[in-house]
């Protein structure tokens, strides 16, 4: 192979490797987000007003605008996450505090 062809393969792999970075830069806030809209519908309070799909896409919404920019809100998923994967089943008051649209940081009473 000459050194030609191996520049070559050298940059196609080296522009590849760079595509793959951008789509997963692109595509995994996004998947934090099902990930955590998927926990919060399994794990609401039993009983919950709030347990179908469209309020709690609504009320993570809510909660994430509150956010200043796509990077503090992909820390506030991922505080939410880490809360989620401790509770078997939420309760109202830790349902409440993990999607305050205050602000606030997601740390629920126990």
């Amino acid at each position: 192979m000459t050194v030609r062809k191996r520049a070559s393969v050298l940059a196609v792999a080296a522009a590849l490797a760079v595509a793959a970075y951008g789509a997963a830069r692109h595509c995994a806030p996004a998947l934090v987000r099902y990930v955590v809209e998927q926990s919060l519908l399994q794990k609401a309070p039993a009983g919950a007003a709030g347990r179908d799909a469209a309020t709690v896409r609504r009320r993570l919404d809510a909660c994430l605008a509150a956010e200043p920019d796509g990077e503090a809100r992909l820390r506030r998923l991922l505080q939410i996450s880490a809360q989620l994967e401790k509770a078997q089943r939420l309760t109202p008051g830790e349902w409440d505090a993990l999607l305050a649209a205050d602000g606030a940081p997601a740390h629920p009473a126990h």
